[in-house]
C-alpha cells in the first residue's frame, strides 16, 4: 500500500510514533482496538537512538483498519441445482457481526478525532491573533493524541524556559473546555522541546541528589512550573536518601532536595542531671 493510498485524516489515517517501529505499531493497535494483523502499515522512519543517547529520533509509522470481509462458508455458498425460483424466495444473506466493542471504539476514536482537531483550530488562531507564524499538526504519542506546534517564530512560542508554550495550553485548554461538553485535556508540544526539557531536568536533579548525598545539605532548584515539578519529583521518587518538597507560591514554587529526615533521640536524664 503506498502513501498516496491511505485516506486522509478525515477517513481514519493516523501517523503514530515510538521508539521503535514495534513499538509504534503497538501504539496503533491500542488505539484502533485492533490486533496486529488487523492494521494496513506503511513505515515512515525507523527511529534511531543515537550516540550516548543524542541525536536519536523516534520511529514513525502510518496505519489504517484494514476493510473486513464478511466470512465465506458452506451455509453461504450456492448449491448446484438451485432454481432461480428457490433463489430469490430464499435469498442467501451472510451474518456479519457487528460487535459491540468494535462501535464503541469507532464512536470514541470519531470524537477524539473532533476533540483534537477542534483543539488544533483553536491554537492556530491564537497564534494567527498574536501574529506568530506557527502552525499546529495532530500527532498520536504514547499518551494518546497531542498538538505539535512548528513554525517560523517557534522560539517566541515556546518563551524562556517554555513559559509561553504552558501558556498557550492552558488558553487552548480553557476555551476547548467551553466550547466542548466532553472536554479532556489536550497537550502542546513544540518540536520535541518538552521532550528534551524532561530529559534536562531529570539529569539536573539526579545531578543535584548526589551533591546533597555528598554534602548532606538541601538544594533549592529554580522556581518551575506544575509539570516540571512533576518530572523532578518523579526522577527522584526512586532514590534511596532523598526527599523532595515543593515550597514558594505561584511561578515562584520550587522543588527542594533534601536529605533524609533525621530522628532527634529524646535525652536521658543521668545521675548528675537528676539535682
Amino acid at each position: 500500500m503506498t502513501e498516496n493510498e491511505f485516506p486522509t485524516l478525515t477517513q481514519g489515517l493516523k501517523e503514530f510514533g515510538g521508539k521503535t517501529v514495534e513499538h509504534a505499531i503497538e501504539i496503533a493497535c491500542r488505539y484502533f482496538g485492533v490486533a496486529t494483523g488487523d492494521l494496513e502499515i506503511k513505515i515512515l522512519n525507523r527511529g534511531s537512538t543515537g550516540i550516548f543517547g543524542l541525536g536519536g529520533h523516534e520511529a514513525k509509522i502510518k496505519a489504517i483498519p484494514k476493510k473486513k470481509r464478511p466470512p465465506v462458508t458452506k451455509k453461504n455458498q450456492k448449491k448446484r441445482g438451485e432454481s432461480l425460483e428457490t433463489k430469490v424466495a430464499h435469498p442467501i444473506v451472510p451474518e456479519v457481526p457487528a460487535p459491540k466493542d468494535t462501535e464503541v471504539a469507532e464512536k470514541t476514536s470519531k470524537d477524539l478525532e473532533r476533540h483534537i482537531s477542534l483543539a488544533k483550530e483553536i491554537a492556530e488562531g491564537l497564534l494567527k491573533r498574536a501574529g506568530l507564524k506557527g502552525q499546529a499538526e495532530i500527532k498520536i504519542g504514547e499518551e494518546g493524541p497531542y498538538l505539535d506546534i512548528s513554525g517560523d517564530d517557534l522560539s517566541l512560542i515556546i518563551g524562556k524556559e517554555g513559559q509561553n508554550l504552558d501558556a498557550l495550553e492552558y488558553i487552548v485548554n480553557r476555551i476547548l473546555q467551553h466550547r466542548d461538553k466532553n472536554h479532556s485535556r489536550v497537550n502542546l508540544e513544540a518540536q520535541g522541546y518538552r521532550e528534551k526539557r524532561e530529559k534536562g531536568l531529570s539529569l539536573l536533579a539526579h545531578r543535584m541528589a548526589k551533591k546533597v548525598q555528598r554534602t548532606g545539605q538541601s538544594i533549592a532548584l529554580q522556581p518551575l512550573g506544575p509539570k516540571e515539578r512533576r518530572t523532578v519529583h518523579l526522577a527522584l521518587k526512586g532514590v534511596k536518601g532523598i526527599h523532595t518538597r515543593s515550597v514558594g507560591d505561584g511561578i515562584m514554587r520550587k522543588v527542594v532536595i533534601s536529605p533524609p529526615r533525621r530522628t532527634v533521640k529524646p535525652h536521658r536524664c543521668g545521675p548528675k542531671d537528676s539535682g
